[in-house]
């Protein structure tokens, strides 16, 4: 029964309610009273008269009956004229009031998340997160290069806004619409063919709006986004490599295609700053997330940011890095799980990484084919030296195996929410209200089963 999720913990509508209903019973008695009490005092008088009649019993019954029916109307009326309102303001809504009003407050109780990384590891990521809290900051690379995000950072000097598109689209209260219109690509039009009509928006909004910072707020505020997305710098950085051989790239687009092995990354101009933002919100963070995505041209680029490091280092919330399921040719071959930890570590300078979600269900063999043509693995989960590294394992089944080996969204949430709400319980920090309506998105979402998540370590 529908009607009922009105009366759910954190909704904040049951203590207006009553507040109203008080503001009832306050009005008619100061019109008794301006009447010399005789407002309510005829009708008390026929009461007295009707109780003779009757025995106690019936008159409580009655007296019941007459107050379940006003708090009813009252009740009633107020929902209806909160609909009302609700449908002039947003008529284009199929949902109906209290679902929407229950998934907004129970979302703006949520755990505030940061999420680093970059591509469409971290796109996957926030499509499932944003179904459990709206306190979700991005912090997403702006090193590409390539296609229209190189072209627009060449011709208008601007940070590549690429990665940010897809996190907006992926944060979008409307997803499915935004999706389709901010990813569609020009196949035509002399200097439109091959550029993404979202990328051209927000170089568009960068120079209306004055900065592409303001330009990612508006965007964000059109799309209605459930968190916010920040560059994790707004300098015209240039991402450069080390290859295993000692010869040195630039650019992310000649490191992806070069192949060869990457040592380390650097940027160039190193000095880089973040933007405050950034820092607060890894400050006041409770869980920090690196990942999916590449490793070296998606994760740790951020990480290079001037002063992003020392803040993560500050910050008593656990950092958290979900592994790639597949090894990338040309720059993770090879690599175990604790390989791709220790390469993290390497470029922030020591032990940064608490915990390591990995993947543990097999992909079938035709799909495993099809990635080893490309000199694609699975990620081998080497437990023991990960320990070493003083990481705790969680254990998942993440994938979607329908046409890729890639993180399911809504398992991958799953796994990442278990894990911060057991620290938060640890602490704690965890109140009945926000258990409970954690619990119940748990239950409610197809994907969960008890048994899927173990956490070693």
């Amino acid at each position: 029964m529908k009607w009922l999720m009105w009366f759910y913990p954190g909704l904040k509508v049951k203590r207006w309610m009553a507040l109203s209903f008080l503001g009832l019973i306050l009005t008619g008695t100061s019109i008794s009273l301006f009447f010399d009490g005789e407002f309510f005092g005829y009708l008390e008088n026929s009461l007295r008269q009707l109780s003779r009649a009757y025995d106690h019993g019936a008159m409580a019954g009655l007296g019941a009956f007459i107050f379940a029916i006003g708090l009813f109307l009252h009740i009633y009326g107020f929902m209806a004229m909160v609909r009302s309102i609700f449908e002039v303001l947003a008529p284009e809504r199929d949902a109906r009031l209290v679902e929407v009003l229950y998934r907004r407050r129970s979302l703006e109780r949520g755990p505030k998340i940061v999420v680093i990384g970059g591509g469409t590891g971290l796109s996957v990521l926030l499509r499932g997160l944003k179904e459990f809290t709206s306190n979700l900051t991005a912090i997403v690379t702006v090193s590409d290069d390539g296609g229209s995000s190189g072209r627009l950072r060449d011709e208008l000097g601007m940070v590549a806004p690429g990665d940010i598109r897809n996190c907006l689209v992926a944060l979008a209260d409307t997803e499915s619409d935004m999706d389709r219109v901010l990813n569609y690509r020009f196949a035509q039009g002399d200097g439109l063919i091959g550029h993404n009509l979202g990328n051209l928006l927000l170089a568009g909004a960068a120079q209306t709006a004055g900065g592409f910072e303001k330009a990612v707020d508006l965007m964000s505020r059109i799309l209605a986004v459930r968190g916010r997305v920040l560059p994790s710098t707004l300098h015209n950085v240039t991402l450069c490599a080390e290859r295993l051989d000692g010869l040195h790239l630039r650019g992310e687009t000649a490191i992806t295609a070069d192949g060869q092995g990457v040592r380390r990354v650097y940027l160039d101009p190193p000095d880089c700053a973040p933007l405050p933002q950034t820092l607060q919100a890894i400050q006041e963070a409770d869980a920090i997330i690196l990942g999916p995505g590449s490793l070296f041209t998606s994760v740790i680029p951020n990480l290079l940011v001037g002063g992003i490091v020392q803040a993560l280092r500050k910050t008593a919330a656990p950092k958290i890095y979900v592994c790639n399921v597949m090894t990338q040719p040309g720059e993770t071959d090879g690599f175990t799980a604790s390989r791709h930890v220790a390469a993290i570590h390497r470029h922030c300078g020591g032990n940064l990484v608490d915990s390591i979600i990995v993947n543990t269900e097999p992909a079938s063999k035709a799909l495993l084919r099809k990635y080893e043509e490309k000199g694609q693995k699975p990620v081998v989960i080497d437990s023991k030296y990960l320990e070493k590294q003083g990481c705790k394992v969680v254990r998942a089944r993440l994938i979607n195996k329908e046409n890729f080996v890639r993180h399911d969204p809504a398992r991958l949430a799953q796994a990442i929410m278990a894990v911060v709400i057991g620290e938060r319980e640890r602490q704690n920090r965890v109140g009945l209200v926000d258990r409970l309506l954690y619990r119940r998105k748990m239950a409610r979402s197809p994907q969960h089963h008890p048994w899927q998540n173990r956490v070693e370590g």
